[in-house]
């Protein structure tokens, strides 16, 4: 009776932690919940392709911008650059125009007016000066004849006489104009406004007065440097001075 006692004593003290064993075995043993282990497995299984489709979303974005802002880019460029070449043959237009009127009658007023419109040609090649006329004008506002922009007309009163040049005048020499020759060919590529017949006088009493106005238009040619809007710009200037006065009568 007494090793049975002692027995039974034993096994309930055993007991509590008997039980406790085997309620934490159970416990690790069971299973998550379906739930919780549906979650862990989405969400595991999701982690990786979501940075492969953010990685991609990425890709798309820089394919559809770098065009954009490239284009953005090399635009502003070239529209500045083409900006310059407009400035240019504006300068062309009035160094052409100031030194015909300073030129006024002088024989070689036309040689020296191309020389000033090739000097002010910064950056442009003499090939990309297309076309230069210069033409007796009836004011400060006025602009080319039509019919001067496609050959040289003869002045007469009624009618306002030009002289028109293209990129290979550039490289003539001084022989080549004052009127008529000798020297060189009997008659000049500016006979057509020859320029010893242009008004000087500050006073119209005496017919060679009040003194005309002369101008200059300039055509040319500007190489973009990408291509963006086209291989070249084709500008337009036209500007026109009064001459300055040589004699009272």
């Amino acid at each position: 009776m007494h090793v049975l006692g002692r027995h039974k004593v034993h096994e309930e003290r055993r007991r509590p932690v008997a039980r406790f064993r085997d309620q934490w075995r159970r416990r690790l043993s069971r299973p998550s919940s379906p739930a919780h282990a549906h979650s862990h497995a989405h969400s595991h299984s999701r982690s990786h392709p979501r940075g492969l489709r953010e990685r991609g979303a990425v890709l798309v974005e820089a394919a559809i911008l770098t065009p954009v802002v490239l284009a953005l880019v090399f635009g502003t460029m070239e529209m500045g650059y083409a900006f310059y070449g407009k400035l240019t043959v504006n300068h062309m237009s009035v160094a052409g125009a100031r030194a015909a009127s300073g030129g006024a009658n002088d024989v070689l007023s036309d040689y020296n007016m191309l020389q000033a419109v090739k000097s002010a040609a910064t950056g442009m090649s003499n090939n990309d000066i297309s076309l230069i006329v210069v033409y007796r004008a009836t004011g400060p506002g006025d602009r080319v004849p039509d019919n001067c922009l496609i050959s040289s007309v003869a002045n007469t009163s009624l009618v306002r006489g030009c002289n028109r040049y293209t990129s290979a005048d550039l490289a003539l020499a001084s022989t080549q104009f004052g009127c008529i020759g000798p020297p060189g060919p009997a008659l000049k590529n500016d006979n057509n406004w020859c320029p010893t017949t242009r008004k000087t006088a500050l006073l119209a009493d005496a017919g060679n007065g009040p003194p005309d106005y002369v101008g200059v238009y300039v055509k040319g040619v500007h190489h973009n440097l990408f291509g963006v809007f086209g291989p070249s710009f084709t500008f337009t200037s036209d500007t026109v001075i009064k001459i300055e006065p040589r004699t009272l009568r």
